[in-house]
């Protein structure tokens, strides 16, 4: 045994304290015990004001004062610290006693050591798995800290859900798989008429990468702000990624900017799902376009903006591959089929409908199964310009 036990012995008999430092002098040599001893009950708590103990060793009666009382107030002090009784007296209603007081064991007098040896060992073995499960219960309680941290950070980063102004309609929303997911939106107008859009999923899903999402979600905002390109943007917010990347983290990710005086959204894409076009009666398009790669992975990456023109009524949607990838309990992923099929049977609903049916489908399809990645979405609604005649 190479464990270090802290032992308190209480015992008003003058030769104790000799016994128990002969008995276990090899132990005490080596380290695997350190004892402190008390004669009297005062002594022993003025030992637990200055220290913890793993073991208590105590007479049944000290000073004429039953000693089972003090054992059950210092176990609910020290719930890891065992105790044990020894005492002249081996009846069974003595032995109840004590156990019922909160004893961890009991050995009769006078101490067979050899015998003591063996129970002081186990009961060494006993606190020890105390500790672990206490380490182990600190660990998840710290884990549980980081998550709701994370989900509290993750929060804070998104704008809300919904967007109405002029001929624009948003909603975005997003549900993760645990408590922390890596996936983020947003919104923002860079003048009166031109709304930045983005679409984002970031590897990992913990305080790093909840930490992550918010730089790349800063830097995208700020940069947007700067270049009027999108993938001007996202060329810069590459490089500032690569340059501070420390965690080989990255994110997938969509910009678009929408210019309702030129009725047209311009777009780059890092490494992301494309995007949508929803019109009423026909097959929903997903748009093309030189996907690019992911931020934060590599500097010397080109994007290309691309252009898609409104027609009224129209929407568009953005996505997170936690859509598609779906996965039911059988292994099969929702794909792209049955998510053209229910944005084609629902294209004449609001943004906000049309994502809340979408998202009822992928339960629907999924029941049974644990959700294996967030499901995040943004619609975007390009509604009829009504223009005036004067004549």
């Amino acid at each position: 045994m190479t464990i270090s036990a802290s032992i308190l012995v209480l015992d008003d008999e003058e030769d104790t304290e000799d016994l128990f430092l002969q008995a276990f002098r090899h132990q005490i040599t080596d380290g695997t015990y350190k004892f402190s001893f008390a004669r009297h009950m005062d002594e022993a708590l003025n030992f637990f004001k200055s220290q913890v103990f793993d073991i208590f060793v105590t007479d049944i009666s000290v000073d004429g004062v039953d000693s089972i009382n003090l054992i059950s107030q210092l176990r609910k002090e020290y719930p890891l610290m065992k105790s044990i009784v020894a005492s002249a007296y081996g009846d069974m209603s003595t032995l109840r006693a004590v156990m019922r007081g909160g004893a961890h064991d009991f050995v009769i007098k006078p101490i067979d050591f050899t015998d003591f040896g063996d129970t002081l060992r186990k009961t060494v073995s006993v606190v020890e798995k105390l500790k672990d499960v206490e380490k182990a219960n600190k660990k998840l309680s710290a884990i549980s800290d980081e998550l709701d941290v994370s989900a509290k950070l993750q929060k804070s980063i998104l704008p809300g859900n919904v967007v109405k102004k002029g001929s624009i309609e948003i909603w975005a929303d997003s549900i993760s798989a645990a408590e922390v997911g890596g996936d983020f939106y947003d919104f923002f107008w860079l003048s009166e008429t031109k709304l930045g859009i983005v679409m984002a999923d970031v590897s990992g899903k913990n305080v790093s990468a909840a930490m992550f999402a918010l730089i790349a979600k800063t830097l995208i905002k700020s940069f947007a702000k700067i270049y009027q390109s999108p993938a001007e943007c996202f060329d810069n917010v590459n490089r500032t990624l690569c340059g501070e990347n420390s965690t080989s983290m990255f994110v997938t990710a969509i910009y678009g900017i929408v210019d309702i005086e030129k009725n047209h959204l311009v777009y780059t894409n890092a490494g992301h799902p494309p995007v949508v076009v929803i019109r009423s009666n026909q097959k929903p398009e997903f748009l093309e376009c030189d996907p690019g790669m992911a931020l934060g992975i590599f500097e010397e990456v080109e994007f290309t903006d691309n252009t898609h023109e409104f027609a009224p009524g129209e929407m568009v949607l953005l996505y997170t591959d936690g859509v598609p990838e779906a996965t039911n309990k059988d292994g099969e992923e929702y794909e792209n089929d049955r998510f053209s099929d229910v944005l084609q049977q629902n294209a004449t609903l609001s943004p906000n409908s049309i994502t809340q049916t979408l998202v009822n489908s992928i339960k629907e399809f999924t029941k049974g199964a644990p959700q294996s990645d967030d499901i995040t979405t943004l619609c975007l609604k390009y509604k009829q310009r009504i223009t005036s005649n004067v004549t």
